[in-house]
């Protein structure tokens, strides 16, 4: 695994648990927004690229039993690591809840991960329309689709989100992105326009997002909440 950084606490990633956050480096998409974009580019796999080894991070972990009660795996992308499912198992049998986000670009790794019965939770990040994803520099469109069913149809819990980028996903897009995730929340998230990506691309989210997105909507959308 390559990893690119951990953040010792959150309160606010997993869903009643206190966690850490290990970021995994390499990306397949390239968001405007990222706002990670220094794990993006490089090989997933090479572990000798990476700034926190595995035996560091075990190590932290083993220090912080009586503290965390999961670990959330982030990116980056860590779909793209062929050693998921091992680190995900190791960090499994010392005892913790485990968190995964992804981008759902890869949805037989997403499947083989979810059947494992280590992962707790997933957040799965979806950043535009399936027909949009080509702008993203990722024909994606289908397995998008494929992931968003493995989840919904998984009975792990979860959620869906979409940061509002108006340059990425215009507001008529969210009636769409409704439909596909059905009965599943869906989370629009505010742009954070600091180091950046692309900061020149980035277009900021509008003040009341859900505002604008029901005055684009044919019909109201009940299931889609806002979180900053």
């Amino acid at each position: 695994m390559r990893l690119g950084g951990l953040q010792r606490t959150t309160l606010s990633d997993f869903p009643g648990r206190v966690a850490c956050a290990v970021f995994t480096a390499g990306c397949n998409l390239r968001c405007p927004y990222c706002h990670n974009p220094e794990l993006i580019d490089g090989d997933p796999n090479s572990a000798a690229a990476s700034t926190l080894s595995e035996d560091e991070f075990f190590a932290f972990l083993d220090d912080r039993k009586a503290v965390l009660d999961g670990v959330v795996i982030t990116g980056g992308e860590p779909t793209l690591h062929r050693d998921l499912p091992r680190f995900v198992s190791r960090i499994a049998d010392r005892g913790f809840d485990v968190k995964l986000d992804t981008n759902g670009t890869r949805p037989a790794v997403l499947r083989e991960m979810l059947d494992t019965g280590a992962v707790e939770y997933v957040a799965m990040d979806l950043k535009t329309i399936p027909d949009r994803y080509d702008e993203l520099g990722a024909d994606a469109g289908e397995a998008v689709e494929r992931s968003v069913e493995l989840i919904r149809a998984s009975g792990i819990d979860h959620e869906f989100r979409t940061t509002f980028d108006p340059g990425v996903v215009a507001p008529r897009d969210f009636e769409t992105l409704d439909e596909l995730v059905g009965d599943s929340p869906l989370v629009v998230q505010s742009v954070d326009t600091e180091d950046v990506l692309c900061p020149d691309r980035v277009r900021e989210t509008p003040v009341d997002p859900l505002a604008t997105i029901g005055d684009a909507a044919a019909e109201p959308l009940p299931g889609i909440e806002h979180r900053e």
